[in-house]
């Protein structure tokens, strides 16, 4: 009953919807280009490719609105005094993401016929963004596990001490939302790449990056212990 409750709750965020979404997305995506491998029929592939397509545009009405929570976001996380790097990093993040959600818009509405406008060069647009915006997180992990691995550990008295070798992986895993969310912004990285076509991702290869990052992305949603703060 207890998890019954829990994937209600799940669901009715809207992040969560989103997040959910994105694990259908990808998973969907992945499962097309195995089964077309697999000889599978191809109505069932194609039923598959249509279902990506769909969870994709449903994605970006649930983040209509997003822009907004980014800016004020970015507002808020001036009020980080301990850390200066920290804050700039998340600030510049935050305000990246919100270009992007403005633009994901846009890309939505030429997507319904809204606005008549070239969805591809939008949309290369969008990824440029997500990239930026992937880097600023990967540095922010960087920052997080470098000041994990490199600073001092302390006792209880208060007297430094220098790390041992075998703190380094404790002291990680004392801090799992930073690996998970490194997990994240890394699997999702070479993606942009592959919209702006830079790269060429097989559809299999994009479908299981797309889907780890969705997993990961979906795990803080489920249990917020596990969310990066502050993010």
């Amino acid at each position: 009953m207890d998890v019954i409750t829990a994937v209600v709750k799940y669901n009715q965020q809207t992040l969560g919807r989103d997040k959910l979404c994105r694990i259908i997305q990808y998973g969907s995506r992945l499962s097309s280009y195995l089964l077309a491998q697999a000889g599978a029929s191809a109505d069932l592939v194609n039923r598959l490719k249509t279902l990506d397509k769909q969870t994709s545009t449903s994605r970006k009405i649930f983040r209509l609105g997003r822009s907004l929570d980014m800016i004020l976001g970015a507002i808020r996380a001036r009020e980080i005094r301990h850390d200066s790097v920290l804050k700039i990093l998340i600030i510049c993040r935050r305000i990246t993401f919100a270009f992007y959600y403005i633009i994901d818009h846009i890309t939505w509405a030429v997507r319904l016929g809204l606005y008549k406008s070239n969805l591809k060069e939008w949309s290369k647009l969008e990824a440029k963004l997500w990239l930026i915006a992937l880097g600023f997180g990967l540095l922010r992990n960087l920052y997080d596990i470098l000041n994990l691995v490199l600073v001092p550990a302390k006792k209880n008295d208060g007297e430094e001490r220098s790390i041992q070798s075998n703190s380094v992986t404790t002291r990680l895993a004392s801090r799992p939302e930073i690996l998970l969310d490194t997990v994240k912004n890394s699997a999702d990285f070479l993606l942009p790449f592959n919209v702006m076509g830079m790269i060429e991702l097989n559809v299999g290869l994009a479908g299981l990056l797309g889907l780890i990052s969705s997993i990961a992305g979906a795990v803080p949603v489920w249990n917020p212990n596990m969310k990066l703060k502050p993010s």
